[in-house]
């Protein structure tokens, strides 16, 4: 099963709330598990920087199955990926994104950037709250 545009905007918008309530302004994506873009969403006063490291995180989580601050991902693992390196997307092994799993199989991932590696996981979890909530991982 592949993420459906409405979870994943579901999931944007509770990252959103996160980010609102920690006052911090942020970008959130979600991708697929080859880290093709389902959403992407940029706050007002966000750097627009944060669209790529939302984007390389959630690329880096989708890829290794892991949050994509674990530095125990191997770089091998980024290989995998040259397809969309190749189409712009950065690789960013900095803590921000976790992995969305569904039945045991990575289905991709929420990516935060933006704020605090602290804040930008906090609010990771927040979206990946309203994956599990919806019944969704």
């Amino acid at each position: 099963m592949s993420i459906r545009l409405a979870e994943a905007n579901r999931a944007i918008q509770a990252a959103l709330a996160k980010a609102r309530n920690l006052a911090v302004n942020i970008s959130v994506s979600v991708c697929d598990a080859d880290g093709r873009l389902v959403a992407l969403q940029r706050m007002d006063g966000a750097l627009a920087e944060a669209n790529l490291a939302s984007i390389g995180k959630a690329l880096v989580s989708a890829r290794s199955g892991r949050p994509s601050g674990d530095q125990s991902i191997e770089d091998s693992e980024y290989f995998r990926a040259a397809t969309v390196i190749g189409e712009g997307a950065p690789l960013i092994r900095r803590p921000g994104c976790l992995p969305i799993i569904r039945a045991g199989q990575v289905e991709g991932a929420l990516g935060v950037g933006g704020a605090t590696d602290e804040q930008d996981v906090e609010c990771a979890v927040a979206g990946i709250d309203a994956f599990a909530s919806s019944g969704t991982p």
